[in-house]
């Protein structure tokens, strides 16, 4: 599970790799040919190829950067198993950098020397600018982390001399980004451990499902001894994987297992059993469609914006804005915007229409509810009540699609732990359930809508319900 903070120095990367080793295969040809534009002067004769043959650079040398490791998490692995694999990386990206050179130039053929002579020095200065770039990263992530941000929470099952030494070595490092929500186990095992870990005692074994339910996880480590709780690990990583919950297992008993292939040098016998989360690239994806389509949107509807705010400050009184507490991603908590559509004592009156519910489940849906003023039934007919979302998304707590974000009173009303696998995504504006029917489809079919998403997520799927969107939204199909 990538965050946000993670995930958009992870885009700023992305783009600054593509930077760097174009400016150095450029930086290259400007050492070896002088002036650089009579280098390539043969190049603008033929725009359309060079052009085609540029992108496929680019692709094939992200591919590269992905395939290498350069994009993994090394939050946990220090420096130097970095820079190895950001080095491995850089001798595929020269090669294809090389095959560049040479279809670029058919007319011009290129000596083997000078050909390897431009490798060298596009190496040079790529390995460089890339290295550079991960560390200023690691300073920036470092700065964050110290401050409380972009912190893994971590639940430890287990409280024996391993679970303690687990947790040691995790938070041993505030770069690690690791904070210790707490330890389940049916008692304190380990008496040498320090008291302020044995004050982190959250509850026993038995309530391991309930503390996943209502607390805010994104890593479970297992730490029980494997003979003795076989079934109760089996059951854990049933819950976490219902839930979306990445779970690890502390397996120091697989003593021949390769330090190197468990992928954390600091805790080297964590074996990761279930992980939910997309791969980087895909999630950078989404991230980047997400900047730059609300960038975009919240700039073409300002006009739209400013008016219904004006008719609902001289409609109604009370704040155009309406916020609400909603669980986000890891079921972290955000403020969501929304224009105002209800009168301002809304909420004190739930208990006057609670029992008018139209909705099957927890969620509560009300076609002629008397709470609604006038503007607002409009702006909710034609979802212009969903508009400030987009600075939401453009804060980071929301994606323009993903399931849509549930109020506390909702969450609470969940009867089975696979509906909790939605907040293993970010929250959307629109999604599956919003573009098949909204309102009019039930509570389980909206659900099982909610997993097929996360299943089936591709950008391509996105794409596809956005374009949905706006023909739903003008049939108001099952607007309440």
């Amino acid at each position: 599970m990538i965050l946000a903070s993670r995930r958009t120095l992870l885009e700023v990367g992305m783009c600054l790799d593509l930077a760097i080793c174009g400016g150095s295969l450029l930086f290259g040809s400007a050492i070896l040919y002088r002036p650089l534009w009579e280098a390539d002067a043969l190049l603008l004769r033929h725009p359309l190829r060079q052009m085609l043959l540029t992108v496929a650079l680019g692709f094939c040398w992200h591919y590269s950067l992905v395939s290498a490791g350069a994009y993994r998490s090394y939050r946990t692995q220090g420096i130097r198993r970095q820079v190895l694999a950001l080095l491995k990386a850089v001798t595929f990206v020269a090669g294809w950098a090389g095959v560049w050179l040479v279809l670029s130039r058919p007319e011009t053929p290129i000596l083997p020397a000078s050909l390897l002579l431009e490798i060298v020095i596009f190496s040079a200065f790529s390995s460089v600018g890339m290295i550079a770039s991960r560390m200023g990263a690691r300073l920036i992530t470092s700065y964050l982390r110290r401050r409380g941000r972009n912190l893994h929470n971590l639940l430890i099952v287990g409280s024996n001399s391993r679970a303690v030494a687990v947790a040691d070595n995790l938070l041993a490092d505030k770069n690690f980004g690791y904070h210790l929500t707490g330890f389940v186990d049916d008692h304190w095992h380990f008496d040498a451990a320090p008291e302020h870990y044995k004050g982190k005692l959250l509850g026993q074994t038995g309530d391991t499902l309930q503390l996943l339910r209502d607390l805010e996880l994104d890593e479970v480590i297992v730490a029980l001894p494997i003979a003795s709780h076989y079934q109760m690990t089996e059951r854990i990583i049933a819950w976490c994987r219902q839930q979306g919950i990445l779970v690890r297992y502390e397996g120091s008993l697989f003593e021949n297992v390769r330090r190197t292939s468990l992928g954390m040098s600091y805790a080297p016998n964590l074996i990761t059993l279930h992980d939910a989360g997309h791969d980087p690239w895909s999630a950078v994806g989404k991230r980047l469609v997400d900047l730059v389509l609300s960038s975009v949107a919240l700039a073409a509807l300002l006009p739209v914006m400013t008016v219904i705010a004006l008719l609902i400050g001289l409609t109604s009184e009370g704040p155009v804005l309406f916020t609400q507490e909603r669980l986000g991603l890891g079921k972290r908590r955000f403020r969501i915007f929304k224009f105002r559509t209800m009168v301002i004592n809304a909420e004190a009156r739930m208990k006057e229409v609670e029992h008018l519910n139209q909705s099957e489940g927890p969620t509560f849906k009300l076609k002629h509810d008397p709470r609604i003023t006038p503007i607002g039934r409009f702006l909710r007919k034609t979802s212009l009540d969903e508009l400030p979302q987009l600075f939401n998304v453009f804060l980071g707590d929301m994606s323009l699609v993903g399931p849509r974000p549930l109020p506390m009173r909702d969450y609470q009303g969940f009867s089975e732990d696979w509906h909790r696998r939605r907040f293993s995504v970010k929250p959307g504006i629109t999604c599956l359930w919003q573009v098949t029917g909204r309102s009019s489809i039930g509570f389980e079919r909206w659900m099982e809508l909610d997993m097929e998403y996360i299943d089936q997520w591709s950008l391509w799927l996105d794409l596809k319900i956005l374009a949905q969107t706006i023909p739903a939204v003008v049939r108001g199909s099952g607007a309440m």
